[in-house]
């Protein structure tokens, strides 16, 4: 299933357009700069989302509100989402609930002074908690903030502000003062050259801790024509964050500093033909320090660390149009490289057993080091054979190179991965439509030292996927998905290693959605789900397998629908779902275990508006198992979601 995940991203990876952007570090929203002004269109939005799947409830209740009242600029985002997990009795007290909720809430309030100044108050929390025993437990915090937005210039703005934080972490309690400088600089055209720039530092003095999130970022672009472009930017960024750790009394702190530069050059060649060049190099040093609080040092010797990272990312592709739109064409080859190191840093003056530990933790880090290096050269074309008839191909090849310089890490490796992928779709008539599709993957991954080598194998996916969508009848519409599937995993020692077996994975699968019309209220609808799935040792050389294993899902289910209006719908049906599980021995074919379920559903949907719905989905089922036991098993789902 790993490789068959894969094997659809990289497809989807050629299918879309997209700009390498180099990743950056979120940063929470209670350290984030004042919102500056922007032109993005924002909604009013009130959304509660409660889901229970038996003894699993999750709550997820958001609200966005961007307005203005009495010439006071209100804007608030708040999140609250929760999971309780009830314990049946049988295993825990049956008051235990498993518990992890977390609120985000961030008000901001502003009112014009003057025509270039404005009063800004912001307040933000965040507040976790958890009785489930993993991460940070309880914490929270809350900070305030006052300062002014000035704008000397239209395409300028300045926003210093000051305020006060507290924080709780492990049950440590810390407060301090807190301070934030914004800038934004956009709209500034000089002959021709837009630059767009946006700044921040911010920082929070919570006495022991230091946390900061500061960044800049500069950009450049010129328009030379439609289609032809060039733009430059420059962004640094640098986080701090700081960690208690009670168990060794001490306080990690982890300095991310990342640089980046990027150029993306478009050029117009005419006859609908764009090239594109795209570069962008980036420099990232992680810092983790670790220093003692409290009167109690620390048992064990520890010593800081230091990640350098460098990131190369480039591309060069050609993009073709037609005037019509209708047939496109895109190549790319695509370049990156990442160089990443690790030390410890020494501690001058320290002793000779200090010194032997700081060599053995320094070769330890050392062994981390690695240089990945990926080329790949990707492709894809639509067009119409006809009016009513269109195809899409793409593909995908590319050579993965990780090395490791330390002998201590067997994790050098090369590997090929190769996709490729035909689409055709056909209007056969205003009844009949019919899309086939065709998919295959090859990767074939070569550990280069003995002690993993017994890992390295070729992995072969292929898959055919027609769909048919059937209108005869304006009462009635019928959609047919069918799929098979084979995976093929070939080992290259397994006839050396007996504990190695090559093995073969094959799945066919048929989905059936039919709906029928019988008044414009009143209307049926099917469901039909059947997959069929084995699993077997396979001899690619013979191409014979010896099955294991294999499976036979089934689902069904029917509803009732009356539709009222056009804004409401309630529906009740039936489903039932059935698993079947065969086991191959010498004897042949044995039945290892069955287990079915049956149960009512039901829908309530009512549309008040635009983007404005509530909706109540459920169904409970007994679940039979192989045994004979059976047990209740039921499920709800509120959705409503109102914009204003």
């Amino acid at each position: 299933m790993q490789s068959r995940v894969r094997f659809l991203a990289a497809i989807l990876s050629i299918l879309a357009e997209h700009s390498l952007l180099t990743a950056q570090e979120a940063i929470r929203s209670y350290e984030q700069a004042l919102p500056l002004p922007d032109t993005l269109f924002r909604r009013n939005v009130l959304s509660i989302l409660f889901d229970r799947n038996s003894n699993t409830y999750n709550w997820i209740g958001r609200l966005t509100l961007d307005t203005t009242v009495l010439e006071n600029k209100i804007t608030l985002n708040q999140q609250y989402v929760s999971n309780v997990i009830v314990n049946d009795p049988g295993t825990l007290p049956a008051s235990r609930k498993l518990r992890n909720d977390q609120e985000n809430l961030s008000l901001l309030l502003g009112r014009h002074l003057f025509t270039d100044i404005s009063l800004q108050t912001q307040w933000s929390s965040l507040v976790s908690y958890d009785n489930r025993g993993v991460g940070l437990s309880n914490a929270f915090s809350h900070s305030a903030f006052a300062g002014i937005a000035y704008s000397p210039l239209s395409s300028l703005t300045i926003t210093p502000m000051a305020g006060y934080r507290w924080d709780n972490q492990v049950g440590i309690r810390d407060h301090g003062p807190a301070v934030n400088v914004a800038g934004l600089l956009q709209g500034i055209d000089a002959e021709g050259y837009q630059i767009n720039g946006a700044a921040q530092f911010h920082r929070d003095l919570l006495d022991p801790r230091i946390l900061e999130s500061s960044f800049a970022r500069a950009g450049v672009q010129k328009i030379f024509s439609l289609r032809t472009r060039d733009s430059l930017e420059i962004g640094l960024n640098k986080t701090r964050r700081e960690f208690y750790t009670p168990a060794d009394s001490t306080i990690e702190s982890r300095i991310d500093n990342f640089l980046t530069f990027t150029n993306l050059l478009d050029y117009d060649f005419g006859a609908n033909v764009v090239a594109s060049l795209y570069l962008t190099v980036a420099s990232r040093v992680l810092d983790k320090n670790i220093r003692p609080y409290g009167v109690t040092p620390p048992a064990l010797q520890q010593f800081d660390t230091k990640i350098d990272e460098f990131h190369l990312d480039a591309y060069v592709q050609a993009a073709y149009h037609s005037d019509d739109g209708h047939t496109t064409a895109l190549f790319r080859l695509y370049h990156s490289e990442r160089d990443e190191t690790h030390a410890t840093i020494s501690i001058p003056g320290a002793s000779t057993r200090v010194q032997l530990l700081y060599a053995d933790r320094n070769r330890q880090e050392q062994s981390k080091d690695n240089l990945a290096r990926r080329t790949a050269l990707s492709g894809m074309m639509e067009f119409p054979l006809s009016l009513s008839d269109r195809v899409a191909v793409a593909a995908w090849a590319s050579i993965l190179r990780y090395d490791t310089p330390s002998d201590l890490n067997l994790e050098d490796r090369d590997e090929l991965l190769v996709t490729a992928s035909m689409a055709t779709s056909h209007r056969i008539s205003r009844y009949l439509d019919l899309a086939i599709g065709c998919d295959g993957m090859l990767s074939h991954l070569v550990y280069l030292l003995k002690e993993r080598s017994a890992n390295n194998n070729i992995n072969r996916v292929l898959r055919l996927s027609p769909r048919v969508l059937c209108r005869p009848l304006n009462i009635l519409s019928t959609y047919n998905a069918f799929e098979v599937l084979a995976n093929y995993t070939v080992y290259d020692f397994e006839n050396e290693l007996a504990r190695i077996r090559s093995y073969s994975y094959r799945q066919f699968g048929w989905t059936d959605s039919t709906t029928i019309s019988l008044s414009s209220r009143i209307g049926l609808d099917f469901f039909v789900y059947l997959k069929l799935y084995e699993r077997g040792q396979l001899n690619w050389n013979e191409f014979t397998e010896r099955t294991e294993s294999s499976f036979s899902d089934e689902t069904y289910a029917a509803q009732v629908r009356f539709t009222p209006n056009p804004r409401t719908v309630f529906a009740v049906g039936l489903r039932y779902f059935s698993q079947t599980r065969y086991v191959y021995e010498t004897a042949g074919k044995r039945l290892d275990s069955f287990l079915s379920s049956i149960g009512p559903t039901c829908l309530i949907q009512y549309d008040f508006g635009a983007q404005s719905t509530v909706s109540f989905r459920g169904w409970y089922e007994h679940r039979k198992q192989f045994d004979g036991t059976s047990r209740p098993w039921g499920r709800m789902t509120l959705n409503f979601l109102f914009s204003f």
